[in-house]
């Protein structure tokens, strides 16, 4: 008997766009008995004796009565079943229209077998992820509570184990949402045909079991009454977020009361509140969010009880990832970048097809301009038929470029976002980074993407190119893009620990008692860091006492709190009508919200309140939670938190004055700070209130605090950091050894002034802006464009004027600028002119924005550092409080210098002037053991010679400012000091930015260059070592800086009180502001 194959027979039925799919019958083979024509039928004896009728397509409108009926693409004659080129469909088939969603699930019934894979064995089956998820998902079904989150990294088997879940459970109305068009495609086509469930090499479904009604929704019904028999139809239902968040109130809630479970695919996606109004309409427990990464880019966290977490680590060790190759170029050129990166991932491409392993090159974009631009260069490369994919082409043009590369037509594809979310091709073993996914989530679901592997077929391990100039990335993936560096130990670590802080932070909102009855979701709120601090005298509170302590409580219109009794903290949200400014309607209002955090810390027995309306101190709260003992933190006790922030700038004073028995309040900012902070040091004034930014470890942080005890700061957290800020606010308040007044009086306060200060300017150095900017964002736009990392800002030739003159120093020229200060009309004021009457206007270009050089320095005005320490911006003139000591005379390192010119400063270029300052010290340092020498004079350097080492425990960074001696001999001359003082002075700036700001100064430099000849700066060592220590630095070792000044000019024996005080200002400024040893060396 000949063999027929049967088509399948996939039934579908259509309510406007949106579509149910039956998947009835797969393609099968039956035994064909005999056949015979009838009347253009051709009728086939099955070896079962049922008949089968086969008729032109063209004769369909005729339904034969026989009960299976396909048609052919052509008429049918004897010898149509030998022609294999012959396309057939059914149309009519028995029993097809007596399916129903409940027939369909009582087949389901003990047709599911938990068959693990073994490929040892040559088992084919769920794999342990698989396995281990679906018996929890069971499980939180039958006895667990709330929302579920399930964890599976990208390619171990998600979407099999939604279905198996599905068909274990009988689920009898089940509702998929995904975030893309793309992904409700790639699941529905899944869903209709169980994925490989029932495939005869599993067999985990058995083939008595009919696959599910799946009806996919592309639009909503207008009419609920449509919606409620569409449903009615499924098994499953599949559609994406954002239209059912677009449903209309009763459309949804006819959706959740019809569905029995709901599947949120890819959960880390961003959720708009339409959307989580849906979901809490849905029973909780029958709610399950499926995500590779349970974290998202918005700040937010997944919400719900992680049931299932695993982890990418042990995805690696059960072998569901193949190893990662990182190929690493190193080109900072932007131009040549994209060329660079090709052919590194073409060479990869050529070797792995040389050695028969089926793979495919994905170009990764940011944009579809940079896409199109990368798919040129990958153009030239015709035997791969390279092929192009954003949302810049059409459908259809996406779709048959996605054919071509899965029918390997083409290898290489350029893409903007890895080709959608969800898209699944296991040959996808090679990615050219041209740009860098700068966020967690996305690079470790590309990981996964790439590395998956394929039980049938050896795919070989997966390659990754990047380009190591383009890491500007968050911290969190530093280690990823540093030299050498391994994904394969680096991916389980990271995500590990990301997953285990989302789940530290789910744990601690679950400790939350009733979350799902408030109206507003805990995982959204960033309250203000601004809190009040009461002592408890007792060692309890009573948090269900709140109620005593809340205002009005009972006018309320809405009113929810929660407590979490591990980590003692209390969540209130209240709510009022409020009526509206515009309208006298009742029926229209506002609804005024209030939030109330409050958190006992047990260690120090303090109460800390914070309330988003920020007023008042809230001692009736207090007093209901802790009893009527309760004391409040306030007074000077307050300014205490002040306590271990270095070089404090006061931005804000709030005084309240007494004249007799009467008292005023004012608000000092900017230049009346040192006013009011004067007359707060005698019995007419107290502080009511003090801002303040400054350096704590570190870190730039910001302050405030009331003397009626308010205490806050400018961040915003969620409510977990809020208690650590708390934690860390309450170890200062507390402490008795700590005085508020010492800690203020020596804040830095700026005077405005119209006249240029007496004292003479030594230094002057960029607005405190550009050292917050990275380099590559701001140029100048002079007679030719010049970026900042090649621009020095110098102090002009004054001669006694009563303006200020600087001078900005590219290898190409000079321009000279002054500064004129003025009062007008009762305000002081500055104007800034560019001298010389150049040939046209000079830019700065920030980022995209363009402005001219004069409105730039008066946006951002340079520091003017003068000679008794005090500073000059713009007209803020600053003194400093306390008095600078000399610099000691003995601490000064004398010697001789044989064989140098001190009148010569720098070696230059090749041929290197071996007499001067600059060269002799190279070499001397070079006997020493450093892994870098590095030589960054002319305009825009950080210092003359900079050292680098790495030890065991940190890395060392030394600093050399090195100046020639005026006269050619040492002597007591204060301007030998001056430009090499204000240098050691700026370069502090360079200990606070980040250290790929630094380490990038050095590689964007590392050809030095002058009057046509170039060489490497680097003096000893190479660039790789360089990039090496760069990684070192962000990721594995503190950096410790050190400064020296180096002038020949200065004696040690002999110099003078102006400059060792001149000296004193430099050690004073670099100690307190960043904790710096200065080190002088001189002539004896």
């Amino acid at each position: 008997m000949k063999l027929f194959a049967l088509p399948k027979l996939l039934k579908q039925k259509r309510f406007g766009k949106n579509v149910i799919n039956h998947f009835v019958m797969d393609t099968s083979h039956v035994r064909v008995k005999s056949m015979e024509l009838q009347n253009e039928q051709l009728l086939v004896t099955l070896e079962d004796e049922s008949v089968l009728c086969i008729i032109h397509e063209a004769k369909r409108k005729k339904i034969p009565a026989y009960a299976k009926v396909l048609t052919a693409s052509v008429k049918p004659t004897l010898k149509l079943l030998a022609d294999n080129s012959v396309e057939y469909k059914w149309l009519k088939f028995p029993g097809i229209d007596t399916f129903n969603p409940e027939i369909v699930r009582q087949s389901w019934w003990n047709k599911f077998h938990f068959v693990e894979e073994d490929l040892s064995q040559n088992i084919m089956g769920l794999r342990k992820p698989q396995i281990a998820a679906i018996y929890n998902i069971l499980s939180h079904w039958k006895v667990g509570e709330g929302i579920g989150t399930v964890v599976m990294p990208t390619g171990t088997g998600k979407t099999e184990t939604m279905l198996s879940a599905l068909i274990a459970n009988r689920c009898e109305k089940l509702l998929v949402t995904v975030p893309t068009d793309p992904l409700r495609e790639q699941i529905a086509d899944k869903f209709i045909e169980l994925g490989y469930l029932q495939d005869k090499k599993f067999n985990i479904v058995e083939s008595e079991a009919h696959k599910p009604i799946v009806g996919i929704l592309y639009e909503n019904f207008k009419v609920s009454e449509d919606l409620e028999q569409f449903i009615d139809k499924c098994n499953v239902i599949i559609t994406t977020m954002d239209l059912i968040s677009s449903g209309t109130p009763e459309i949804q809630r006819l959706l959740a009361q019809k569905i029995s479970h709901l599947f949120i695919d890819e959960a880390h996606h961003v959720k708009a509140p339409s959307w989580q109004s849906f979901r809490n309409l849905c029973k909780p427990t029958k709610v399950l969010q499926f995500t590779a990464t349970p974290f998202r880019n918005d700040g937010l966290s997944i919400d719900g009880t992680f049931i299932f977490n695993y982890s990418l680590k042990q995805a690696q060790e059960d072998g569901y990832f193949k190893k990662i190759n990182l190929i690493q170029v190193n080109e900072w050129s932007n131009e040549k970048a994209d060329q660079v990166i090709s052919i590194a991932a073409i060479e990869q491409l050529r070797s792995d097809l040389e050695k028969k392993f089926d793979h495919i090159l994905m170009a990764r974009c940011n944009t579809q301009r940079k896409a199109n631009e990368v798919f040129k260069i990958y153009n030239q490369y015709s035997e791969f038929n390279p092929v192009i994919i954003h949302t810049g082409i059409s459908s259809k043009e996406r779709s048959e470029s996605k054919q071509k590369i899965i029918s390997r037509e083409s290898r290489i594809v350029v893409c903007v976002d890895m080709l959608g979310e969800g898209f699944d091709l296991p040959n996808l073993k090679i990615a050219a980074f041209h740009d860098i996914r700068k966020s967690l989530p996305i690079t470790l679901q590309l990981a996964g993407r790439f590395t998956r592997t394929k039980a049938d077929n050896s795919l070989g391990e997966a390659s990754i190119v990047v380009n190591l100039r383009d890491s500007d990335v968050t911290a969190e993936l530093e280690d990823f893009y540093a030299l050498g560096a391994d994904w394969n130990s680096i991916l389980p670590r990271v995500s590990t620990t990301r997953i285990s802080q989302e789940i530290d932070f789910n744990e601690f909102l679950n400790g939350f008692e009733d979350l799902d009855s408030s109206k507003i979701p805990f995982q959204s709120l960033t309250p203000a860091l601004s809190v009040v601090v009461y002592k408890n005298k007792t060692n309890a509170w009573a948090p269900l006492n709140f109620e005593e302590g809340i205002p009005d409580i009972e006018n309320l219109d809405y009113l929810f709190h929660s407590i979490n009794r591990k980590k003692q903290a209390l969540i209130v949200i209240t709510g009022k009508k409020a009526r509206i400014d515009w309208g006298h309607s009742k029926d229209i209002y506002d609804i005024v919200w209030n939030l109330y955090v409050v958190y006992w810390e047990t260690k120090n027995n303090l109460l800390f309140i914070n309330a988003s309306d920020n007023t008042g101190s809230y001692r009736e709260l207090a007093n209901a939670l802790i009893g009527e003992d309760s004391q409040l933190i306030q007074k000077l006790d307050v300014f205490k938190t002040f306590f271990g922030i270095n070089r404090v700038k006061l931005q804000n004073v709030g005084l309240k004055e007494w004249l007799g028995k009467n008292s005023s309040f004012t608000m000092k900012t900017g230049h009346d700070i040192e006013k009011a902070l004067d007359r707060a040091s005698t019995e007419k004034a107290e502080k009511a209130f003090v801002f303040g930014a400054g350096y704590e470890n570190g870190k730039k942080v910001s302050i405030g605090c009331s003397y009626k005890g308010r205490i806050w700061s400018r961040s915003k957290a969620d409510i977990h950091d809020l208690t650590e800020w708390c934690d860390a606010v309450g170890k200062k308040v507390i402490r008795d050894d700590i005085d508020p007044n010492i800690i203020l009086r020596d804040t830095l306060t700026p005077n405005s002034v119209s006249t240029k200060p007496a004292s003479i300017p030594f230094a002057v150095e960029w607005n405190e802006f550009v050292y917050l900017e990275p380099e590559t964002r701001i140029t100048f736009l002079l007679d030719t464009n010049c970026e900042i990392f090649n621009i020095d800002i110098e102090l002009g030739v004054e001669i006694e004027s009563p303006e200020y003159y600087f001078n900005l120093v590219t290898p190409d020229q000079t321009v000279k600028l002054r500064i004129k200060l003025f009062n007008r009309d009762d305000y002081n004021d500055f104007q800034v002119e560019v001298l010389g009457n150049p040939s046209k206007p000079y830019f700065v270009q920030i980022g995209k924005k363009q402005i001219a050089v004069e409105t730039f320095f008066y946006e951002y005005p340079p520091t003017f550092w003068l000679v008794d320490g005090s500073s000059i911006c713009g007209n803020d003139y600053v003194q400093l409080k306390q008095l600078i000591k000399h610099y000691p005379k003995d601490q000064i390192i004398g010697r001789k210098w044989p064989g140098v010119d001190i009148s010569k400063e720098a070696q230059g270029i090749e041929p290197k002037i071996t007499d001067s300052i600059q060269y002799h010290i190279i070499q001397e340092l070079k006997q020493a053991d450093f892994d870098i020498i590095y030589d960054d004079d002319y305009s825009g350097e950080i210092a003359d010679i900079i050292t680098i080492r790495a030890d065991e425990e940190k890395i060392n960074i030394q600093l050399y400012h090195l100046k020639y001696g005026k006269g050619g001999k040492a002597n007591t001359r204060i301007d030998n000091l001056y430009e090499v003082c204000g240098q050691a002075m700026k370069s502090v700036n360079w200990v606070f930015k980040d250290s790929k700001e630094f380490f990038g100064h050095l590689m964007r430099r590392e050809i030095k260059k002058r009057k046509g000849k170039q060489c490497s700066r680097i003096e000893l060592g190479t660039k790789e070592k360089l990039i090496q220590l760069k990684d070192w630095a962000r990721r594995k070792f503190p950096v410790e800086f050190e400064i020296f000044i180096i002038q020949p000019g200065l004696s040690a024996s002999t110099a003078s009180i102006d400059q060792l005080t001149l000296l004193g200002v430099v050690e004073s400024y670099i100690k307190e502001r960043a904790n710096i040893r200065l080190t002088v060396i001189s002539s004896e």
